[in-house]
This record gives structure tokens, C-alpha cells and sequence, in this order.
């Protein structure tokens, strides 16, 4: 009988989402018959790339939140609206274009 295993990719990524340490996962790996070289490294690769998404993630906030800012300016300076709707646009749009650049920003750094 053959048991279906989970790539070990997988489960590493698992540990990490689950909140494990590093040496955590690095014990885990050893005691499952890995080197503790390749665990390391393993383990470091797995932590660039879950980074790597966060940051791809941060950016696409920052330039969306950026973009929001732009309308605003835009919007204001050629008063496209009627006088009631005003502050709406000038503090409204740039307050949520600042808040989505921000949280790009969280996630970035």
C-alpha cells in the first residue's frame, strides 16, 4: 500500500502559515531524516519566498493607493463636482489613498 505524501515545500510552507519558528521547522525537518545544512537552507528559501509574496502584495497597495491620491488631486483642481461634494473628494478620497498606501507599507516593511 502507498501512502500519498505532501511535498515537503508544502509542509514547510504549513509550518510557517501556522506560526512555527525557524529552528522549529529546522528540528522538525532534522528529525524527519533531513540534513540540518539543507534544512536551513530549505527553510530559508521557504521564508524569502512567503516574503517575496507580502512585498508583491505591499506594492500593489502602495501604487493602488497612490493612484486613489491622484484622482483626488485631479478631481480637486479641475472641481468636476458641484460645491457640496467638496470635501468629500478632497478629504475623503485622499484619506482612503492614504490608509491603502499605508497598509502597502505594513506589508512591505
Amino acid at each position: 500500500m502507498v501512502t500519498k505524501q505532501e511535498p515537503l515545500r508544502d509542509q514547510v510552507s504549513n509550518w510557517l502559515e501556522d506560526g512555527q519558528g525557524r529552528e522549529e521547522i529546522i528540528a522538525s525537518l532534522v528529525a524527519r531524516g533531513q540534513d540540518e545544512r539543507f534544512a536551513r537552507e530549505f527553510v530559508a528559501e521557504a521564508v524569502k519566498l512567503r516574503d517575496a509574496k507580502r512585498r508583491a502584495q505591499g506594492l500593489a497597495l502602495i501604487l493602488g493607493g497612490g493612484c486613489i491620491c491622484f484622482l483626488s488631486f485631479i478631481l480637486t483642481i479641475t472641481s468636476s463636482f458641484t460645491q457640496g461634494s467638496f470635501p468629500y473628494v478632497l478629504y475623503g478620497l485622499t484619506s482612503v489613498g492614504i490608509v491603502v498606501v499605508f497598509s502597502g507599507f505594513m506589508k512591505v516593511f
